[in-house]
């Protein structure tokens, strides 16, 4: 296991949280943008979506997203540091992400948050963020297209 001291660890694992948190508000696009950098890299490419690029790229994803969502439940697990640089990191987490679409579609994904993060002022944020499938994908992704 990576060397992290543990203040550090549990607030990058506590910025995955809130990105959990504020996804499954299915409103609060503030409190999503408030995890990233404004030039982070929001990059979905490995579950098929396309690659965002800042707040305005995570912004204008989630209010599709929200628009078309009805209910979502993010669950994480299995924290690890992946990397440990003083001011910056990475963690990997496992999740269980579901959601209802307003069209009755649902989705299931069994995978892994990757969040690459810097020391800010304002503390941990994320720089870049990625995800794979552990598991084949139940239901559709089609409603964050």
């Amino acid at each position: 296991m990576m060397q992290c001291p543990v203040e550090d660890r549990l607030a990058i694992q506590d910025l995955m949280i809130a990105y959990a948190h504020a996804v499954d508000t299915v409103s609060d696009i503030d409190a999503v943008c408030d995890v990233f950098t404004p030039d982070a890299v929001f990059d979905l490419s490995g579950i098929g979506l396309a690659p965002q690029l800042g707040h305005a790229g995570i912004r204008a994803f989630f209010e599709n997203v929200f628009a078309n969502m009805a209910h979502h439940a993010h669950y994480l697990s299995n924290f690890a540091v992946t990397a440990y640089a003083g001011d910056t990191a990475s963690m990997r987490a496992y999740v269980i992400g579901m959601g209802v679409g307003k069209d009755g579609s649902s989705v299931t994904v069994n995978g892994r948050y990757y969040f690459d993060v810097c020391r800010t002022d304002a503390g941990w944020k994320a720089t870049r963020y990625t995800m794979d499938f552990l598991m084949p994908l139940s239901g559709t992704l089609d409603n964050a297209k």
